[in-house]
């Protein structure tokens, strides 16, 4: 059979309806009415000379034919052969356009998230980039349903047309003020805490589990910057990871490593799977830094502590 003559355009709307749960859902994508989304269907199934989606189980959102799902797995290998080629020889060509919105945890914007965005948005002048920074439950939300292209939390996001890897492990740490008993410890362990409060994030659910187990009360908060301020005022200790505590600067407070090899935290890189040459920018720049950003984020977040923690308090 002569090859027919198809569009990137035909390629990339029946991708993206073959990754929707409705005609309705998939014309909003493609910036089409249904109707006319409906009438480009049925073009390209004209020229390919076969059925690619069934009609008859509308109810049940898009169902594909065998030759849809075939064809579909073709399409999208098809366009993403053709944005790594214009990538490698025009990489000006698209750097005018696109739309990435990036939700991640807040505390990992300032040293994980803003350098890969500031780089990013010099080479593609005229994109549009905005960051959603909330907890991971609002995070895998908003993936979701499809209001963000990437999502940066600790959990992964699955679902349709969705993908997801682990970015990275953090070890935690303690921050506690300089005037307090244990101030001095080189490291610290949760054992050191039972008989105190602690101040806690809500998120923080691996810290939660282990507080309970050892009956170790907590003040919870939704804030790195209400812990902080409690912290400050002689609250307590809190145990938080690595990367948010980052962000706490205050003249008062210390951080000590958590020794306990059970408390890490994992972060996980899910994303929208679908043609997007400036999500696909952002995802290898992202893999990149996590890996050789100063002070070796990955490695370091993932490397153990000091054998055994000392005698004592």
């Amino acid at each position: 059979m002569k090859l027919p003559l198809l569009s990137t355009r035909e390629l990339r709307n029946f991708v993206l309806l073959a990754g929707s749960s409705s005609v309705k859902e998939a014309a909003e994508k493609c910036a089409l009415s249904q109707p006319a989304l409906s009438i480009q269907l049925k073009h390209l199934e004209t020229k390919l000379g076969t059925q690619l989606v069934r009609r008859a189980n509308t109810h049940k959102g898009i169902e594909l034919t065998h030759s849809g799902t075939e064809f579909l797995q073709a399409a999208r290998h098809a366009l993403q052969i053709l944005q790594d080629a214009v990538a490698r020889i025009a990489p000006a060509a698209h750097a005018d356009a696109g739309i990435l919105r990036v939700a991640c945890l807040p505390s990992l914007v300032p040293d994980i998230v803003s350098p890969v965005l500031a780089d990013l948005a010099k080479h593609w002048r005229g994109a549009h980039i905005s960051v959603l920074d909330s907890d991971s439950g609002a995070c895998s939300t908003l993936l979701s349903s499809s209001k963000c292209e990437v999502a940066i939390c600790s959990r992964p996001v699955n679902g349709p047309e969705l993908r997801s890897e682990l970015l990275f492990s953090e070890r935690f740490c303690v921050v506690l003020r300089r005037d307090d008993a244990l101030a001095h410890r080189s490291y610290l362990t949760l054992d050191d805490f039972v008989g105190s409060t602690l101040v806690n994030l809500v998120d923080n659910q691996r810290v939660n589990a282990s507080l309970l187990a050892r009956s170790i009360p907590s003040i919870q908060v939704n804030t790195i910057t209400a812990l902080e301020s409690l912290l400050a005022r002689g609250a307590g200790a809190a145990i938080i990871a690595q990367s948010a505590a980052e962000s706490i600067h205050h003249s008062a407070l210390l951080k000590i490593p958590l020794a306990d090899a059970e408390i890490t935290r994992q972060i996980f890189l899910s994303w929208i799977d679908s043609p997007n040459p400036l999500v696909d920018a952002f995802l290898k720049q992202l893999r990149t830094y996590a890996t050789s950003a100063p002070g070796g984020l990955a490695l370091s977040r993932s490397s153990p502590h000091p054998e055994g923690p000392p005698a004592g308090r």
